[in-house]
């Protein structure tokens, strides 16, 4: 490879290319080049070169490394797991070499980092001459960056179907998304952080004092990626539901209690990726769920059958399982969900996702859902 400046770039998962790459700039001091949002042109051209019969997410992340290579990047930053996202990284390696690509890959199952100073260790070989204080100065913005789009996200989904103005919601969040691409401070993200909260609070609404609940659960990529899911969260909620989702890098990376940034970092400095995404509340949950399981299945499966055990003693209204087509722990998981659905009487409407799935398809599924838990909570209620 030549001596070219580095240029990293990570796979487009959400909106999470924001701290990702203020990391990269601010606290290592190099270039960052996000992919640009996705769309059908990125799924066609990742399937295009992806074996057949791998998950979405593979070809989603294969898309993703192509467009951002053509843009000018030249180290690739290849996300872990304990499924077969853990040998991903050195199969989009070949391929990509094999493609003519001229790049660099930092792969974090590979390399066994370990905890998140071990992985900021890992990309510091990328800027041998960055300090450790300089690195260190960002890590509480970054942390609250991802805070702060977890918290609006949230916030987003459980309020947004009872709008009095149509759009009014999604205004105010996409220009928080541009406002937080512009932050250069921890101050600053704290103020558009308040700021779009206040703005969310005096939006007028029509939210009854029971609404229709509905959790969100599954697998780790495809349920934090709009994308991916087809906007599913955001189609339901606009239906008339109040929509929760607890899987996010907040809960499944950070995984602190409070709010605190510098706290965060200390509570998961030792993290083991080897776990990954598992987090001190998924362990936490494991006990609990013994009634239905005995042994992790792998992945993000606790934290679905954990969250649907949650969800539906808490009265929710319905689940939607979300997972990509091929996904072997959600796939185990199944099962034990339809146990969950038995014993609480909870409709659970399964969503599987491919690179060929269809829109319209999904949107229909998701009407038929939503029309049914509502008329069924009526007919309760009654």
């Amino acid at each position: 490879m030549s001596a070219k400046p580095y240029n990293l770039t990570y796979p487009q998962l959400g909106n999470y290319d924001i701290p990702i790459g203020f990391l990269v700039r601010k606290g290592l001091g190099l270039a960052y080049t996000s992919p640009p949002p996705m769309t059908k042109q990125t799924i066609e051209l990742g399937a295009k070169h992806s074996p057949d019969y791998v998950c979405a997410p593979f070809k989603c992340m294969m898309g993703c490394y192509i467009e951002a290579l053509e843009k000018g990047a030249n180290v690739i930053i290849q996300t872990g797991g304990t499924c077969r996202l853990g040998y991903y990284g050195e199969l989009h390696e070949q391929i990509l070499k094999d493609l003519g690509y001229d790049f660099k890959i930092m792969n974090l199952t590979l390399a066994q980092y370990g905890g998140i100073m071990g992985i900021l260790g890992g990309i510091k070989k990328y800027a041998p001459k960055r300090k450790w204080a300089q690195i260190g100065k960002v890590i509480p913005t970054v942390a609250k960056m991802i805070t702060s789009i977890d918290k609006v996200e949230d916030y987003l989904r459980k309020n947004m179907g009872f709008e009095d103005i149509p759009g009014s919601f999604e205004k105010i969040y996409k220009h928080f998304l541009s406002e937080l691409r512009k932050a250069e401070t921890l101050k600053e993200v704290e103020e558009i952080y308040e700021l779009t909260m206040r703005s969310f609070s005096r939006l007028p609404v029509h939210k009854p004092d029971d609404p229709v609940r509905v959790g969100i659960i599954g697998e780790y990529f495809t349920i934090m990626d709009p994308f991916s899911n087809h906007e599913i969260e955001k189609k339901i909620a606009m239906m008339g539901a109040e929509v929760h989702r607890w899987m996010n890098l907040s809960h499944s990376v950070l995984s602190c209690p409070d709010d605190n940034a510098l706290d965060m970092l200390r509570s998961y400095a030792r993290y083991d990726l080897k776990r990954f995404p598992s987090s001190i509340w998924v362990d936490s949950q494991r006990k609990k769920i013994r009634k239905y399981v005995s042994e992790d299945m792998g992945a993000s499966s606790v934290a679905t059958i954990a969250m649907a055990d949650h969800y539906a003693a808490s009265g929710f209204d319905g689940l939607v399982h979300v997972k990509s087509f091929g996904c072997t722990p959600e796939m185990d998981a199944i099962p034990v969900l339809h146990n969950v659905s038995a014993d609480y009487k909870i409709p659970i409407l399964y969503l599987s996702y491919d690179t060929q799935s269809s829109d319209t398809g999904i949107e229909t599924r998701a009407e038929a859902f939503y029309d049914m838990i509502s008329m069924r909570k009526e007919a309760r209620q009654s």
